[in-house]
């Protein structure tokens, strides 16, 4: 499903050609990485991925996945399910039949930068 400009605006995000006009743009909302990415606070968490083995597919070790427990996944969806007390990353149809979803993999962020401060 495509989103049209004034659905993009409603989400703080403006599209620009050429250079910017400062004009232009100016009634969108600032940038909300959790309106973008987050539809169910509540019920989303956020976990780090440890290996590279989903590299081939745009994660890496490190990567910050963003896991919502209420999404139904569909078969072609990445899941995290609990493997011998591990969490495991998955498409959903190469889950064992039966296994519990933990929850559905909804968006990866990678940083680039300030990877490891203390907290």
């Amino acid at each position: 499903m495509a989103l049209d400009e004034q659905q993009l605006g409603d989400l703080g995000v403006s599209i620009h050609a050429g250079f910017p006009n400062a004009a232009v743009g100016s009634h969108t909302q600032s940038l909300s990485l959790d309106r973008l990415l987050i539809r169910h606070p509540a019920t989303t968490f956020l976990m780090r991925l440890d290996n590279d083995m989903w590299s081939d597919y745009g994660m890496n070790s490190d990567d910050i996945l963003i896991v919502d427990r209420s999404a139904r996944p569909q078969p072609a969806d990445i899941v995290i399910w609990v493997d011998a007390e591990a969490f495991t990353v998955s498409y959903f149809r190469d889950v064992p039949l039966d296994t519990p979803i933990w929850g559905t993999l909804t968006a990866s962020v990678r940083q680039y930068k300030y990877r490891n401060l203390p907290s």
